[in-house]
This record gives C-alpha cells, sequence and structure tokens, in this order.
C-alpha cells in the first residue's frame, strides 16, 4: 500500500540524518543562514550544492516557510 502524502512526508524529516547526515532542524537552519528569498534558489542550494535529493529539498523548503 503507498503512503499518504503526509505519511511521505514523515518518513522523508525521519530519514533525513541518515540520508543527508543533517537533521530537518539543521537544514532549517542551514536555509536561514543562507538568506534565500525564493524557493527556486533554495531548491538550487539544497540539490546543487549539497546534494539533496528533490522530495527531500521540497519537505526541508516547506517546513522552513512554517518557521
Amino acid at each position: 500500500m503507498a503512503l499518504s502524502p503526509q505519511e511521505m512526508e514523515t518518513a522523508i524529516i525521519k530519514n533525513l540524518p541518515e540520508k543527508t547526515g543533517k537533521s530537518l532542524e539543521q537544514w532549517v537552519e542551514l536555509l536561514a543562514k543562507a538568506n534565500l528569498s525564493n524557493k527556486k534558489e533554495q531548491m538550487t542550494l539544497l540539490k546543487k550544492t549539497h546534494g539533496v535529493g528533490h522530495f527531500q529539498a521540497q519537505t526541508i523548503i516547506k517546513a522552513s516557510a512554517e518557521e
């Protein structure tokens, strides 16, 4: 059975430290320090500079917008 979007997001967040070496909180802090104004710039930073996967990057950006 496929995961719901919320279950998928929860799984991504849970697995971030193992897959990326940083927790969600650490990624959100990194984005805050980068002081990038739009999602495209944030996505580029996460994916191209840090090698984060697309859905991981989306989850991190969403969490940073909620802060």
